[in-house]
């Protein structure tokens, strides 16, 4: 969804943890950060790696689906219809 928003996959961001506080992770892009997220429900060992890949083309079918159908396009251009 932020690729698609932004229209760009390269992003500098830094985030925090509500558990650990004080602790900051940046990343120079979307992907990054969604791939760090991804490996540390492993690392946790709250899923297996099977699962995070379900869930990450669960996840980039229905971002796809929302970007087709629910966005509203930037620039004040109209949406085909």
């Amino acid at each position: 969804m932020l690729r698609a928003f932004f229209e760009r996959d390269r992003f500098d961001l830094t985030v925090t943890s509500e558990l650990l506080p004080g602790v900051e992770r940046s990343f120079d892009s979307f992907s990054a950060a969604a791939a760090e997220a991804t490996s540390s429900r492993v690392f946790a060992r709250v899923h297996f790696r099977t699962d995070l890949t379900s869930g990450e083309r669960l996840g980039r079918d229905i971002a796809d689906f929302v970007v087709d159908h629910a966005l509203i396009p930037r620039h004040g251009d109209s949406p085909e219809r």
